[in-house]
Formats: structure tokens, C-alpha cells, sequence
């Protein structure tokens, strides 16, 4: 008798369902036989030999990880939905992370990063029906990471055991960029479309990042922001975020042929990689200087010891894919799509549709950001006497704060690009009816 009869049988006789001790008692004298699933849940392949783990792919027998998978992806989905049904999305989003990670780790040859690059000109552009539909795979964004961070070791190894200063700047430089390149590499691999060229990517890093920039701080002159509370935080938010987009706007109406919403993805991101790496290069270069006081007047002095600008050029390499470059894609995204309805690009669209929804998202994400949740206590001289213990808390505090609004900003990516291929089929289909119709004629 199978376990499942044995328990209809048991019901149906007590008229109640067997307790655990009841069910353990039975199954010691045999009176039913374990049902046991030997195909895997993940790949479906037989184990018949009873390995706890199915011999083809590894996952557990039991289903326990992909429950826990499951779980997280049906979370990530349900906040996705959310996301776009507030951003002006229709329908389900379909989340397809481990194809769009599934060749990041694999062999690739260099043909197939050359052919990553031949893109953008007129012979190398697709035609609109010719445009890859399926989830983007990108891959050669671990590498560009690969290659900083050995450059960025390299050059700490040569400014510290040998003292060479002159490594100290291509230092503060190259740590800068191993954060936010990647990143912008990602969403190069990511336009499907293949209609912007990598000189163009580089041309808006470089001339974008400096504009908005420098539209940040006139715009910051007028609306003073800052750090550690709600209001000063979210205003340093809305004045990034505006210098950024506005750049980002700029280059959108230069290229008049890029109207798809992953080059808005790309384009903004290209914007927000600039931004975030002068900016990271400014802090480290900062947290080289220590103040020194003579006769009354405090000037700045290096100091040679690299511990203070490394730690700064790691943390915040680290957290760059949830900052600047993840938050300025988002708002390139939306005015494309807030474009796309207006036919013709118009400086108002950043302030209406699609494109205000994000980036009121993105200025919320980036205030919060900039907040301080824990406050820890100082004296009247403004000097700091928190514990150590109360320290280690509210930097545990500030990671999980980094984390979950990185993850947020990235699940909005997701959704985006979701969008980006839904409006790829679109065109696609619009193109075939009309080559139909045209053969028809």
C-alpha cells in the first residue's frame, strides 16, 4: 500500500487525519511504502541511487533550495509588479535573471568580444525585425571588472612596496573606475537594438559626467542639500538626480535616432558612470588630505599612508552599482519611454509620463540613500563619544540600508528592461504587418 492510500484508508476509517506519532508507528510496521521521487526538481533527471544530491546539476533532492529560490523570486516579482504598475506598465513582468547572468561566468572567446563591439554603424546596426527579442546575456562586463581590479592591485602594490608616488593618482583613478565601468559595460551588452557605438558610450561617460556635474552644483547653489537628516537628504537627492537627468536629456536629444528604452537604459547609465567616478575619485583624493592648523590658518597636507584612500576607493567602488550609475539609468529609461510618447523629443517630457514617475522613484531612492537612520551621539563641541559597540551597529545598519536600496534600484533595471524587449516585439510586429501590407499592395 502507497502512503497516500494508507492515509485515505486510516481517514476514512478514524474520520480524522493520523497523528505524527500514529503515522511513525505505521510506517516502523511497514503497512505503507514511502513514495519517493527519485527525478531531480530542478533538472528532472533519475537518481536512482538515493543521493541526497542529484548527480547531474547538484541541487538538493528535497526541493529545499529551490523553495527558498522560489520564494525570493516570487517576492522580487510580486515588488516588480508594483514598480511598473506605478511607472505606467502594463501586464506581468517577467523577471529572467538566470538568463541574463548565465554566460557571465562562462569561457568566451575573443571573436565573440570583438563581435560585442561591432556595433552602432550603419552595415552593424540590425534592422528593426532583426533585433534579438530574448533576454540579453552579457558576460564581457566581469571582465572589464576583472582587469580594474588587477590594474587597481598593481598600482597599490607599486605605490606601497616600492613608495612610488607617481602611482598615487593612476591609483585614485583606476579604483574609481572598477565600480561604475562594469556596470556601464552591462548595459552596453544590454541594448539589443546594437545602435550606439562604444566611442559614442565613451564620449557621453566623459562630457556627460562633467555636465551633469556641473549642473549639480549650480543647481546646488541655489538649493543647498546635504547629508544624515530626511529633508537635506532628499534635497541632495532632487538636485543630483535633475543635474544628472537633465545632462542625460541633452545627449538623448543630440543622438535624434536613439529612441529605444535601452539606449535610454544605456544613455543614462553612461551619464551616471561619469558623475559617479569623478565623484569617487574626488573622495578618495579627499581622504588623502589631512588638515593641519598654522598660526590660525588650516591648510591640507598629503599623507602618504594609503590605508584611508583605499578603504574609501573600495567602499564606495563597491556600492557604485546601486548608486549614481544604476539611478541615472533608470531616469534615461523613463524619459525614453515618457519620449516615445510624445513622437518628437521635448525638454517638458522629463516632467511628465513615465519619465517623472522614475525619477520621483529615484530621487526617493537616493535621499534615502543619503540618510542616516541611526544617529550617533556627539558633545556640545560636536565631537563624537559613541561606543565602539554603538559604532559596529550603525555601520551594520548603514550596509543593510546600501544593500536593500541597491537591490530596489535593481529590480527596477530589471523591470525596465522587461520593458525595453516588450517594446522591441512591438516594433517587430508593427514592422513585419507592414512589410505585409506592402507585399499585399
Amino acid at each position: 500500500m502507497k502512503k497516500s492510500e494508507w492515509i485515505d484508508a486510516f481517514e476514512s476509517i478514524q474520520g480524522r487525519k493520523p497523528t505524527p506519532q500514529e503515522f511513525q508507528e505505521a510506517m516502523e510496521r511497514q503497512e505503507f511504502v514511502d513514495e519517493v521521487d527519485t527525478h531531480c526538481p530542478k533538472c528532472k533527471m533519475d537518481n536512482p541511487t538515493g543521493s541526497p544530491f542529484c548527480p547531474n546539476c547538484g541541487t538538493k533532492m528535497d526541493g529545499s533550495v529551490n523553495r527558498v529560490l522560489d520564494s525570493a523570486a516570487g517576492i522580487t516579482g510580486s515588488i516588480a509588479d508594483k514598480i511598473n504598475a506605478f511607472t505606467g506598465g502594463d501586464g506581468q513582468v517577467e523577471l529572467k535573471m538566470r538568463d541574463l547572468f548565465s554566460q557571465a561566468f562562462k569561457s568566451h572567446t575573443r571573436s565573440e568580444a570583438e563581435s560585442i563591439f561591432a556595433c552602432g554603424s550603419a552595415n552593424t546596426t540590425p534592422l528593426p525585425e532583426d533585433i534579438s527579442k530574448e533576454w540579453p546575456k552579457p558576460w564581457y562586463f566581469v571582465r572589464v571588472f576583472g582587469v580594474l581590479a588587477l590594474t587597481t592591485i598593481a598600482l597599490y602594490l607599486m605605490y606601497v612596496n616600492f613608495n612610488n608616488y607617481n602611482a598615487f593618482p593612476g591609483l585614485i583613478f583606476v579604483s574609481s573606475l572598477a565600480g561604475a565601468i562594469p556596470v556601464l559595460f552591462f548595459y552596453f551588452e544590454c541594448n539589443s537594438p546594437r545602435n550606439i557605438d562604444i566611442m559614442s558610450v565613451i564620449e557621453i561617460f566623459f562630457l556627460g559626467g562633467v555636465l551633469s556635474l556641473l549642473l549639480t552644483l549650480i543647481i546646488g547653489t541655489i538649493f543647498p542639500g546635504g547629508t544624515g537628516e530626511l529633508i537635506p537628504s532628499m534635497i541632495t537627492g532632487l538636485v543630483e538626480e535633475v543635474g544628472k537627468v537633465l545632462a542625460t536629456a541633452y545627449f538623448i536629444q543630440k543622438f535624434k535616432d536613439k529612441r529605444y528604452i535601452l539606449n535610454g537604459l544605456l544613455i543614462g547609465g553612461a551619464v551616471g558612470a561619469g558623475f559617479a567616478v569623478f565623484e569617487t575619485a574626488g573622495y578618495v583624493f579627499q581622504s588623502a588630505l589631512i588638515p593641519f592648523n598654522y598660526e590660525g590658518v588650516t591648510t591640507f597636507l598629503f599623507n602618504p599612508n594609503p590605508t584611508s584612500p583605499l578603504s574609501t576607493a573600495i567602499f564606495r567602488g563597491m556600492l557604485a552599482f546601486g548608486g549614481h550609475v544604476a539611478w541615472a539609468a533608470v531616469t534615461g529609461a523613463g524619459l525614453m519611454m515618457a519620449l516615445k510618447n510624445q513622437k518628437v523629443f521635448s525638454w517638458n517630457a522629463i516632467w511628465s509620463g513615465e519619465s517623472f514617475r522614475f525619477l520621483i522613484l529615484v530621487i526617493v531612492l537616493h535621499g534615502l540613500w543619503d540618510m542616516d537612520f541611526v544617529s550617533l551621539p556627539v558633545d556640545n563641541q560636536g565631537n563624537l563619544i559613541a561606543t565602539v559597540e554603538q559604532i559596529s551597529q550603525a555601520e551594520m545598519i548603514k550596509y543593510i540600508q546600501y544593500g536593500s536600496l541597491a537591490i530596489l534600484v535593481w529590480i527596477i533595471i530589471l523591470v525596465i528592461i522587461n520593458r525595453g524587449l516588450k517594446e522591441i516585439n512591438a516594433i517587430t510586429k508593427e514592422s513585419n504587418t507592414l512589410r505585409l501590407n506592402e507585399r499585399g499592395q
